[in-house]
């Protein structure tokens, strides 16, 4: 076997992989053997075919696939091995791409291998950069707005009928609507007994704005046009007229805030204490957030100023990770992201050109930070994966011991201590940043 090596781009490498014809014929012979006993021709015994009579009537192309088959991994897996030993720095990182360039009896077998191989990447300033400041404060409007959030899930719903009130935002409207098209009703545009919370967005631009204001017992034309991507072609863009009947009115009534309110809710006895309570937690949250903003800032950074390249393989890899993600968060919800996305008028291509944005984002702050740790001689030691199991002990409420063999017998132990390198970069990063 010979190979040659012609490095494409700064990632791809293309082995052109060239096998001795006495290996090729081996091929063919145990391709085959493992046809014959399927082979049946009159005058012979099932599996008796000889081989030449067996070719003579279907062409000796019939072995060819199966004889490739047998002939590509191991080869290429021996061309890997060669061009390791050539260069010790040849890491391929993908699964290859192969296309065959000669197949013919008597002929050696030759075969090209696309492949994505480690880069080499050359780092620019990753110390002492400079990133913005963010104010940790917690302002007692953050507070009050948390506060409120609580106040809100203790709410009582009153249904109100009496037709001197108004509907306003935030109320839920119990109602009858019909919506027409040059003054014909169209399909799914009727309801009866429908509740809506003005200010959730739920119906088309606009719909919700004109009901505000309406009285119970009110009949109100609602003229607006449906969005230019409405996902029912025949509505999209166009006008239409909804007849609206505001039947009742459904309004939360927080509950006093006062020192009986917190008792019920915490374990303080006044709101003075609550308010304190909830200001320090706000504090600690944006503090975390503040930090992880950091970190995002100083990648980002480092990651410009090196010249890495994101390999597609890792790319597609990631971004397809990452759209499966969505679609199980989704079906755990009880809906199909295609469904969710009619109801929302989304797009599956842009959801994907998302993914694949953050994908190469995340493929790239990878390769870079991998690079850093190895200047840096940063790794993970035994204690520190035996730490990050016992966060997940206490998170999952489960032995170190089960923690450990799941994610052993998963193959996973690997992808923790990758993220646990990556975490470790980016806190090094961090620490040599110039905050302010």
């Amino acid at each position: 076997m010979t190979v040659s090596i012609e490095r494409l781009d700064k990632v791809k490498v293309e082995l052109t992989i060239t096998v001795p014809v006495e290996k090729f014929e081996e091929a063919l012979k145990r391709a085959y053997k493992d046809m014959a006993p399927k082979i049946k021709v009159p005058g012979f015994r099932n599996g008796k075919v000889p081989m030449a009579v067996v070719e003579k009537m279907y062409g000796p192309e019939v072995f060819f696939e199966d004889a490739a088959n047998y002939m590509i991994m191991p080869n290429y897996i021996d061309a890997l091995k060669e061009a390791m030993a050539a260069d010790e720095k040849f890491q391929a990182i993908a699964r290859p791409e192969f296309d065959i360039v000669q197949m013919e009896k008597g002929k050696e077998f030759i075969f090209k291998a696309v492949v994505d191989t480690k880069q080499e990447v050359t780092l620019g300033e990753y110390k002492g950069l400079t990133i913005e400041d963010i104010d940790p404060e917690v302002s007692a409007k953050e507070v009050d707005q948390y506060v409120d959030m609580i106040r809100s899930k203790q709410a009582e719903v009153k249904t109100i009928t009496d037709k001197r009130n108004v509907l306003k935002k935030g109320d839920t409207a119990n109602m009858d609507f019909v919506g027409k098209k040059d003054g014909v009703p169209f399909a799914g545009g009727s309801a009866e007994g429908y509740d809506l919370e003005i200010g959730s967005g739920s119906f088309i631009p606009g719909f919700e704005e004109q009901m505000e204001g309406m009285k119970v017992e009110e009949v109100r034309n609602i003229e607006l046009s449906f969005p230019e991507d409405y996902y029912v072609s025949d509505l999209a863009g166009q006008p239409v007229v909804f007849e609206v009947t505001l039947h009742a009115i459904k309004r939360k009534i927080l509950p006093e805030l006062n020192d009986e309110f917190v008792k019920d809710v915490s374990n303080f006895e006044t709101v003075a204490e609550y308010k304190e309570d909830i200001k320090n937690m706000l504090s600690a949250e944006k503090t975390a957030e503040i930090k992880n903003r950091h970190k995002a800032a100083v990648a980002q950074q480092v990651v410009e100023a090196s010249d890495v390249v994101a390999p597609e393989s890792m790319v597609n890899e990631e971004t397809e990770s990452s759209m499966n993600d969505i679609r199980f968060t989704m079906k755990q919800q009880g809906i199909e992201l295609e469904d969710y996305l009619k109801m929302t008028n989304g797009k599956l291509e842009d959801i994907e050109n998302e993914c694949r944005m953050r994908a190469e984002a995340l493929v790239k702050q990878t390769i870079v930070f991998e690079a850093i740790a190895e200047k840096e001689g940063l790794a993970v030691s035994d204690e520190d994966l035996e730490a990050e199991y016992a966060k997940m002990s206490e998170m999952y409420n489960q032995p170190v011991e089960t923690i450990r063999e799941v994610f052993a017998m998963r193959g996973q132990v690997g992808a923790i201590k990758r993220n646990l390198l990556l975490e470790k970069v980016a806190d090094f990063l961090l620490e040599n940043a110039k905050i302010g």
